[in-house]
This record gives structure tokens, C-alpha cells and sequence, in this order.
């Protein structure tokens, strides 16, 4: 396992035990070492080890038998996409064997109506800058997506025009932009077509035909569980198809 020379972030050490579980031999052994041993060999402290380790079970990478110890679940790591963790859609479109591209369609600025006011928890009419761009997938387009901002996060508006430097990622934008940390969002899962909203016709070249997707809406926060921003995410399951790990609880 990699060392970790400062006090990381518990999202630090539970990617470098995520590598460290994807160079094992799973046909061999599938049994992480204690958390003792793992937080030696990191080189933090065992609450942090144990913090990763609650995160990679809630996704179902890793799961806990009493007793025993803690073992890899190598079902979870044969799945392409999955909806936990958050990921970037270029990571997610490469996982499900697709060359990922991108196409920015510039942002403009709007005003918050009262059900975003609400979301984001600012003022009715207060500026908001709405991002969009075009995810392909080997050429095809397979997601659109739509997301929204307070204005107010940014110096000023001119900041904006370095949106399309961070086309691969709106939430280092906002970090570089903004000192704003996505850590966690909570997404409604919905199915739309085309003939719902016609703006998709565009994006995804569909105006003679329906077609359904897949929409992911909802609130990105940061790391102090404030509302950052709003997204829109439509996707095309012809080309990703997510999938999710559901554990029974016993009793």
C-alpha cells in the first residue's frame, strides 16, 4: 500500500486501499490486513482506517464477517459504473469500455427561481451561472448535463470564462474558483424522454424519434454540508448502465 506522508483526507486513504485491493491476486486471497497493519503501513491513524474502510463497505467494495476480518466483495469490482461514489462521467464512460470526450456549450447566467432558491438556500432571483456541456462516448453522445451555481461564489462573472479549462471537471473549478469542496450530493433518480423535454433533442440528435433516458438531479455539498450547486444529469443507457451493491440487513 502507498505511504501517505501527511494527516490525509479519509478520501485519500480509502483510494490508495482501493489500489492497493485492485493489485491483489482475488483468486487467491481476498482478506485485507487488520487495521492496525493497514494504518502502519499508510501511515495514519486506525480512525482514519477505519473511516475509509465504512465508506468502501457502504459501496459494497469491501464487506466485514465478525470474527473473521475484512474481505474484498470481488463481485463489486467486475461492475463498469456504479451510482456510489460520485465519479467524474469521463472515469465513468472509460470504465464502461467507451473512449471518453467532451464538447463545453458555454454557460450563461440566470436567476434563481424559487425551488433552486430553496435548494441552494439563497435568495429568489440571485444569479446563478448554468454550465452545460456534451459527454461522448467513442463519438456518441451519451450525457447531458446542466449545472447550476450561485454567481456569488466567484470574485466575478469574468472568472467564468476559464470554464471551459475545466471542462472535465466543474468541481475542480469550483475548488480552484470558488475554495468549495464537492464531498457529497443527494440525487433523485428519475426516467425522461425527449418528447418531456425537448432540449435533449439536440444534444443527443433524437428530434424524429423518442428516446428515454436516465436523469440523475440534485444537490452537490461540500465538506461543511453546504448546498453548492445544482445539477441536471441526462443520460443515455444505450451506453452506460449503472448498477448498485444492496446489502441485506440481518435481524
Amino acid at each position: 500500500m502507498q505511504r501517505i506522508k501527511s494527516k490525509s483526507l479519509t478520501n485519500e486513504v480509502k483510494d490508495s486501499i482501493y489500489k492497493y485491493i485492485k493489485s491483489l491476486d482475488l483468486s487467491k486471497d481476498t482478506k485485507l490486513p487488520s487495521e492496525e497493519n493497514m494504518a502502519q503501513l499508510i501511515g495514519v491513524s486506525r480512525i482514519t482506517i477505519r473511516s475509509a474502510l465504512n465508506e468502501l463497505a457502504s459501496e459494497g467494495v469491501i464487506f466485514r464477517r465478525q470474527g473473521k476480518g475484512t474481505f474484498v466483495n470481488s463481485e463489486a469490482l467486475k461492475m463498469k459504473a456504479q451510482l456510489n461514489p460520485v465519479k467524474l462521467f469521463t472515469d465513468i464512460i472509460e470504465s464502461s469500455g467507451y473512449k471518453s470526450s467532451i464538447k463545453a456549450l458555454g454557460y450563461e447566467i440566470v436567476n434563481a427561481d424559487f425551488n433552486l432558491s430553496n435548494l441552494l438556500k439563497i435568495k429568489e432571483n440571485e444569479p446563478l451561472v448554468a454550465v452545460k456541456k456534451i459527454f461522448y462516448a467513442d463519438e456518441n453522445p451519451c450525457t447531458y448535463c446542466v449545472d447550476y451555481f450561485p454567481l456569488s461564489l466567484l470574485e466575478n462573472e469574468n472568472e467564468c470564462d476559464d470554464l471551459n479549462r475545466y471542462d472535465e471537471s466543474i468541481f475542480k473549478f469550483l475548488r480552484d474558483k470558488a475554495s468549495a469542496s464537492i464531498s457529497w450530493d443527494k440525487v433523485e433518480i428519475k426516467t425522461i424522454t425527449n418528447v418531456e423535454n425537448e432540449e435533449l433533442n439536440s444534444p443527443f440528435e433524437c428530434k424524429d424519434k423518442v428516446k428515454s433516458f436516465l436523469l440523475l438531479e440534485g444537490i452537490n455539498f461540500d465538506e461543511n454540508d453546504r448546498p453548492v450547486m445544482y445539477i441536471k444529469e441526462y443520460i443515455d443507457t444505450t451506453f452506460i448502465r449503472f448498477n448498485i451493491i444492496r446489502q441485506r440487513l440481518m435481524g
